[in-house]
């Protein structure tokens, strides 16, 4: 037996149930999860809320690392990270040898957690989609949440000058400390939101890439930001609306409008998962890319994890920790 979170009702992260059950049945690689990533998009899902429905009752959770029990192609002991479509919350997971993920010595497990759901989507908007040159200015919203410092540590990584549009002071002083050249709040008096503070930084369309993991009313400002030839990516909608696009500014920019849907491209295109995680380690192991940054809960508490998201409290990568203080197996949190 085993614990894991368990949803039975799509009705958001008060209904999340920490419960004992058995253990998944060995027909892949058996890990025994140290710690597992919690995201936006786990909290849609557990409200029914998520473009890819899952069917109940589930184990939420997309992205995790461990250390191999067994399984076909892993030794045991490997330290392992995973991208899955959900059911990481639980102390033993057994997946497909192709989601396994090898993890580096030198990275800790809450790290390891953090990077494949938004890290990947990071490597895949910038480098495959976007096609991002060293010298082009990326501009990132929301960029204290788990996508949005993954981008800016990225596009860091990857030689582009990084603007972070962040909603209040501290978010703002934290993608700074993430590695962003430059941050300015979304929000402003008359005349004076995110598109003047970096006009004022920059000048009038001087933006080669644009990621926009939030919506709503922000897609026409980024759109008057680009340079000719700019990108604007869609990486979702956390803002709640989804924004509609007058191609006209399209044609008259020279511009475009890409969506980034990483893990339904990853479902098709598998051995691409593996290959940007071959880039992004290296990128990690010659100290190009730092660590990603990481707020540590206890592993029953998936609850206050998700609260945090669903609030606008978390700054970086929120995980689920087998290490963190009230994570031992069998505590209840606030479950």
């Amino acid at each position: 037996m085993m614990f894991a979170h368990r949803i039975a009702a799509f009705t958001g992260p008060d209904d999340v149930q920490w419960a004992e059950v058995p253990e998944p049945a060995a027909d892949g690689v058996v890990i025994d999860v140290a710690a597992a990533g919690v995201s936006f998009a786990d909290l849609l899902q557990t409200q029914g809320a998520y473009q890819m429905r899952v069917p109940l009752p589930y184990t939420p959770g997309m992205d995790a690392a461990g250390v191999v029990r067994s399984g076909t192609g892993w030794g045991p002991g490997q330290r392992v990270a995973v991208l899955v479509p959900y059911g990481c919350w639980q102390e033993v997971i057994s997946v497909p040898p192709e989601r396994v993920l090898p993890l580096p010595d030198g990275m800790n497990f809450e790290a390891g957690a953090a990077a494949p759901l938004n890290y990947l989507t990071g490597m895949f908007a910038l480098v495959r989609r976007a096609r991002a040159q060293a010298g082009e200015t990326l501009l990132v919203h929301g960029a204290a949440g788990g996508v949005g410092t993954a981008a800016i540590q990225l596009g860091k990584a990857l030689g582009l000058r990084t603007i972070a549009v962040a909603g209040d002071s501290a978010k703002r002083e934290f993608a700074v400390r993430c590695g962003a050249d430059h941050a300015v709040l979304s929000q402003g008096g008359p005349g004076d939101g995110w598109l003047a503070a970096v006009r004022d930084l920059l000048g009038e369309r001087a933006v080669d890439i644009v990621i926009d993991p939030v919506g709503s009313d922000r897609m026409t400002d980024s759109l008057r930001s680009l340079a000719p030839e700019g990108r604007l990516l869609v990486l979702g909608f956390a803002g709640g609306e989804i924004p509609v696009v007058k191609v006209n500014r399209l044609l008259l920019g020279n511009t475009g409008v890409l969506g980034v849907a990483s893990r339904e491209f990853f479902e098709h295109h598998p051995a691409l998962v593996a290959e940007l995680w071959g880039q992004l380690m290296e990128l990690w192991s010659t100290g190009t890319l730092a660590d990603p940054p990481v707020e540590a809960y206890p592993f029953a508490d998936a609850r206050g994890a998700l609260r945090a998201i669903a609030e606008r409290r978390a700054q970086g990568k929120v995980v689920l920790s087998r290490s963190a203080a009230g994570g031992a197996p069998g505590r209840a949190g606030e479950a």
